[in-house]
Formats: C-alpha cells, structure tokens, sequence
C-alpha cells in the first residue's frame, strides 16, 4: 500500500468492523472505484480534511446554513426539501418534509434535534464514515433542520463507545470550531436563530438494562430519558409519546439537507427518481474481496452497484447465490433478484424494505438458515424484551434455528418459525420487532428447500459444521 508521499489528504474508504475509516489507497485505483460512483453526500470524504474548518468552508461548506438563516424563512426551507423529494435514509423512508410539516402543524416545535445511527454495530459502518469524514456537514444539516422545523434550540448527537477514538475527537472539534465561528451557539451568523450541539455517548452494546443499548438509542429510547433527569416511561420507543418533543433522525438524512440547499431541489431531486429524490450509500460486505462503501442514485439495482463498485473486475469469493438486504434485520434474497430497483416504493410493493443500505453478499457455500440463526442472534441481543413478541417468542425462534443447525430438527419446526415470525411481526410494538423476523420469513419464502434439507440433517453448503461431520460420518459408512 502507497504511503502518505503518493497521496496527500485524506482518503475515505470506510471501515470494516475495527478497522479505521481513514485510510490510503493507491491513487489509481481509488481514482478509478470514485469514478464510478455519483458521489454527493461522500463529496468531501477523502478530499477535505475533516478537522480543518477552513477547509469545510472553502469548499463550499455552510454555504447552506448561511442561505438558510439570512435569506429564506422556515417554511421556504421546508418547501425546497418537500420539492427535493428528500426521504428518511431509515428503514422506514419518510418524507422527510412531510414530517417536518406534522411538527408545524401540531405546533409542537422540537425542543431537541437528535441524530443517531440507524441500526445495530453491524450497521454502523456508513454512519461512523461520515461522522469521521466529514463530522462539519453533520452540524450544519441539523442546524438547517433545526431551522426548518422551527426552532429547535438544542441538538444531541448519540455516539456509542465503539466510535472512539476518531469520530468523537473529529465531531469535538466540529462543534468547538463551529461554535467560535458563530455557526453554531447564540444568534448564528446575526440572525436571531440559536442552535447548538452535543455529544452523548449511550452504553455499550451489552448494556443492561436492555434499553441503554444504543440500537435501541436508534429510537432514541431511555437513554434520552436519561438526558432529561432519568424519568422511566413506558413507552420510551415512540418519539410522538414522549413529553417533550423530540426530533430524531440519522447521519445520512442530515447531510443530505444542506446538499439540497446547495443545488436546488429540482437538481438534487433528478439525482434519483420519482417520489426520491438524491442518492444512497450503500455498504457492501461478505463474500466480496473488497468491502466498501458506494454512494449511487437511488433506484440503482444491486446488480448496476456491483459494476458500480468493483468495474469489470470479479470482485466476489465466488457466484452470487444470495443477498441480505439492510443488515440483520434485513431480507435475504436469491440472486435472481439483484436486478430489483433498489428504491423505497419498488421494494415496498414485493414487501422488502431498503433498510440502512447495508448489503451482505453471499455465496454457494453460505448457507441461509445459518445466515438467519445469525442474523436473529445478533438481533436478539438488541431487543428490548419490554413486550412478549421480542421476548418469549423470539428466543422461541433462535431456539428452533439453532436446533435446525446442529441437526437436531423436529417434524413441524418449519411450520412453528413461520407462525411465532408472524406472531413477532403482527403483534411487537415497534419497528425493530416487526423487521428483525425479516430473515427467517424470506428465508423461508425463497430458500424452503434448504430449510427442509436442515430437517433431514443435511447442510447443502455444508456449512454447518455439525452437519457436515454427520454427513461424512454416513459417507465413510456407506463407503
């Protein structure tokens, strides 16, 4: 790998787990996968350093927040962003100045702005990109925002431990740099709209109780309750409960905000397609010698993304035999299928849902029951249990699959997923608990067979390790 004298600055190329997200690459090659990609929110990653506030400024940075506050009301703020087309990057795929409007009308202006991740630690590698990359776009999108919505003064940023050291030092220094500069604090560039941010870290991913986890944080949760004096409420997932307004949304869908500004929303709108405006990150992992980020219209088919990302070059371990789409409480799909636009209506209609853009690529020798004990596994450990749909029945789910993997399936297991997956779906009072099934119930839709072939204790990928030893233990027998 080239050092610092071959490329100068910084080049963003994400992080996979504990790797940084900043590192150097060789020119030409990182010259060749930019090409390809419509970067627009990742505009600045790699080519602007992420701690000169100078930098950010030059390069057009602020500009936004500047237009905002002296030249445009609130609502002629909230009418660009609604004409942008601009929707939630969140599973959920808001309008996002649709919402915006529900808080105007209600006249409950936020008290809080709150940014967070979109999802468990597996799905953190776009968010904490960005926050390392370019930690000044993420102010200035909240306090245009914040403007919109308007008025809200104060806003909190949720980092959970695992960003340390890089993005909790970078957004510091954003916010201390922005402050002196009077882009953030009391009457920001002489205008009487005051806004200012902090940093909160929520616990750690084994946090108990359960709701100081911060996927849990993603609904902003208890540990919002905690910044308000340590009040329990029940309902603490549901932001239009809470006693003071809150506004909450993540990284991505900030950043896009001053992009709008900047463009217009007629431009920023034909960057993707009817009824979704801009573009997408999306985050390609497993069964890819390259994992990286790749920033693409929205609309694009996770075929086009792959050419997008890897050019002509076979970048995959081996042929495509399914995909998992938006992280482990994400669908997983055959590949007949990666020519699906990836958009939030094209998906809804086939009920699949985007999700936070993170895409695990799987080959011939992944197995999908597997992928779903995993996938449940991971998400077990981020459930809340505070009603029974993600408690009893849930374990009852990862009780099963890890039956189905060890070879020790029973007559009527497929049947039993299916009906507590749909029990978990229909009756959990939040959107974690009705997606996180989304693994077995498209496991079962698409790879049925496979599922079968668990009960007759046979691993067709021979993934499954104890399968497998079974299987050649009957092999040398029959030998």
């Amino acid at each position: 790998m080239n050092k610092m004298e071959v490329i100068k600055g910084y080049t963003s190329d994400g992080y996979l787990h504990e790797g940084p997200a900043i590192r150097l690459m060789e020119a030409e090659k990182y010259r060749d996968y930019l090409s390809r990609q419509k970067r627009e929110v990742m505009g600045r990653c790699g080519s602007v350093n992420p701690e000169d506030l100078e930098a950010y400024l030059q390069s057009g940075g602020f500009a936004a927040l500047k237009k905002a506050v002296t030249q445009m009301t609130p609502e002629k703020v909230l009418e660009e962003v609604k004409g942008a087309e601009l929707r939630d990057r969140s599973p959920e795929g808001r309008h996002t100045a649709e919402v915006w409007e529900e808080y105007r009308k209600a006249f409950r202006v936020p008290r809080y702005l709150a940014a967070i991740r979109t999802g468990g630690p597996s799905e953190a590698w776009i968010e904490r990109t960005l926050l390392e990359a370019d930690p000044f776009a993420l102010l200035e999108g909240m306090a245009i925002s914040a403007y919109a919505l308007g008025g809200a003064s104060r806003g909190i940023v949720y980092l959970p431990p695992a960003y340390k050291p890089l993005a909790f030092r970078r957004l510091e220094r954003a916010i201390q740099s922005a402050r002196a500069r009077r882009f953030l604090g009391r009457d920001i560039l002489g205008s009487p709209f005051s806004f200012d941010v902090e940093i909160r870290e929520t616990a750690g991913e084994d946090a108990s109780p359960k709701e100081h986890n911060p996927f849990v944080c993603g609904e902003c949760g208890r540990s919002f309750f905690d910044y308000e004096g340590g009040v329990k409420y029940e309902n603490f997932r549901n932001p239009a409960a809470w006693p003071t307004p809150v506004y909450v949304n993540n990284v991505e869908t900030y950043l896009n905000v001053p992009l709008i500004l900047n463009k217009g929303a007629e431009a920023y709108r034909a960057l993707g397609i009817p009824n979704a405006g801009g573009t997408k990150i999306f985050a390609l992992t497993g069964k890819t010698k390259h994992p990286c980020l790749v920033e693409a219209p929205i609309g694009i088919t996770l075929q086009s993304l792959l050419q997008t990302a890897y050019g002509e070059a076979d970048a995959l371990e081996g042929k495509l035999k399914a995909f998992q789409l938006g992280g482990p409480a994400g669908g997983v799909f055959p590949a007949r299928l990666q020519t699906t636009p990836l958009d939030f209506d094209s998906l809804a209609k086939i009920g699949w849902r985007l999700g936070s853009g993170h895409i695990v690529l799987m080959d011939e020798g992944v197995c999908v029951v597997e992928m779903a004990r995993y996938s449940l596994q991971q998400l077990s450990a981020e459930a809340c249990d505070r009603c029974s749909p993600c408690g009893k029945a849930f374990r009852n789910l990862l009780s099963i699959l890890n039956r189905l993997t060890k070879g020790m399936g029973q007559i009527g297991d497929l049947e039993t997923l299916e009906a507590f997956a749909h029990r978990i779906q229909n009756q959990a009072r939040c959107d974690f608990g009705r997606a996180a099934v989304e693994p077995v119930l498209t496991g079962l839709r698409y790879f049925r067979g496979e599922f079968e072939s668990h009960l007759k204790q046979t691993c067709p990928s021979r993934f499954c390790r104890d399968l497998a030893r079974a299987e050649d233990r009957t092999l040398k027998l029959a030998a």
